[in-house]
């Protein structure tokens, strides 16, 4: 690294944590001193610890399925600057999340309770778009610093990247993006289901149900709602948003592939 660029970084760390609070919803690049190469480096890394917490889904037809889905939401995405993968772990919470450098994990309980393609197409949706917009290093530089995550990239303490790993990507963790980075994920996806040809109104819809299920049971979307926060205002953007795009046929709600995947989760 050269010399400029170490005297660059408090003082880019300083701006950054001033602006990291007013994420614009169209910005996708932000404010991230981590490159390309270092986020597909850190999320290589990180992805092995993941799946050493979490156990990925071994049927092909499944595997297959979750890439088809993700590799067509991506036909929408702004850029995609990672080779990004899709899948599928077992665990029956309702979630999913993505890890730096575009690895998404969707887990089996969640592909339980959407109750068409649609609606597990806009969960994956903002998912691929906290990678588009690469919210995972930006968030990990203002609470851990920039010489912490090269540390992580060089591989130069295994210890402390697992130990952050199942912090925040294991079962008993989370990573907690700011309200402004929720915000443009959802605004992003939005975008995304639309380019893709999926109705974003999935995305309300799975919304809805998530709150009458925690509702009914808080217990069960503990994690969920404690790594996606589902406020009035939250939602109430994402109608804005769609209210804004022109009206367009969309693909089936439900494929006879997506019927097929849930009967043999069920």
């Amino acid at each position: 690294m050269s010399p400029f660029r170490l005297f660059l970084i408090p003082v880019l760390l300083l701006a950054g944590l001033i602006s990291g609070c007013a994420t614009s919803q169209t910005d996708i690049r932000g404010f991230n001193l981590i490159s390309i190469e270092e986020e597909q480096a850190l999320g290589e890394k990180f992805a092995v610890e993941v799946e050493k917490q979490y156990r990925v889904v071994t049927d092909p037809e499944l595997q297959g399925y979750a890439d088809r889905l993700g590799r067509r939401l991506l036909t929408g995405a702004r850029v995609v600057e990672f080779p990004y993968t899709f899948k599928v772990v077992k665990d029956d919470s309702v979630n999913a999340f993505a890890i730096p450098g575009g690895h998404v994990y969707i887990n089996t309980g969640l592909i339980k309770v959407a109750q068409s393609e649609t609606e597990l197409a806009g969960v994956m949706a903002h998912e691929i778009n906290h990678a588009v917009a690469r919210h995972g290093t930006r968030q990990l530089t203002q609470q851990y610093g920039y010489g912490l995550i090269v540390q992580l990239v060089l591989g130069q303490d295994q210890n402390q990247l697992a130990q952050l790993a199942a912090s925040l990507f294991g079962k008993a963790g989370f990573m907690a993006y700011s309200r402004g980075m929720e915000s443009q994920a959802d605004y992003l996806g939005v975008e995304t289901m639309y380019k893709a040809g999926y109705d974003p109104q999935g995305m309300i819809t799975f919304f809805e149900k998530l709150e009458a299920m925690h509702q009914q049971s808080p217990s069960q979307l503990a994690q969920f709602f404690s790594s996606h926060p589902l406020t009035a205002e939250r939602i109430q953007r994402v109608r804005e948003a769609i209210g804004t795009l022109p009206t367009k046929s969309w693909l089936p709600a439900e494929s006879a592939e997506f019927k097929r995947i849930k009967a043999k989760l069920q």
